[in-house]
C-alpha cells in the first residue's frame, strides 16, 4: 500500500476532533455575543469555581441547563442556580 495513505490517517483523525469554541479565551463580550441568540438553556456561563482537592480556583464554563442539573434540586429557577446571579460579565 502507498505510505502517503498511511500519513493520511492520522491527519484526517487529528482534524475530526476539532473541538468547539474555547469559552475560557472568550472576552466577556465575546462570551456575550456568543449567547445573544441561544435559547436560556443553551447559554454559556464562566465562573471561578474552588474545587475540595484545591485551594487554587479555576475557571469553570458550563451551559445553564448543566449548571441547572447540578443545582435543579436545590433551586427554584435557573436563575437561581446562576453563580453570583449574573448572566453576562460585560466589562
Amino acid at each position: 500500500m502507498d505510505t502517503k495513505f498511511f500519513l493520511k490517517i492520522p491527519l484526517l483523525a487529528l482534524l475530526s476532533c476539532q473541538a468547539g469554541p474555547s469559552f475560557k479565551s472568550m472576552t466577556a463580550q465575546e462570551l456575550a455575543a456568543y449567547n445573544i441568540d441561544k435559547p436560556v438553556e443553551e447559554r454559556v456561563h464562566c465562573y471561578m469555581r474552588e474545587h475540595t482537592s484545591s485551594r487554587i480556583p479555576r475557571v469553570v464554563c458550563e451551559t445553564l441547563a448543566e449548571i441547572y442539573g447540578r443545582n435543579g434540586d436545590n433551586a427554584m429557577t435557573i436563575n437561581n442556580a446562576i453563580p453570583n446571579g449574573q448572566i453576562f460579565d460585560i466589562n
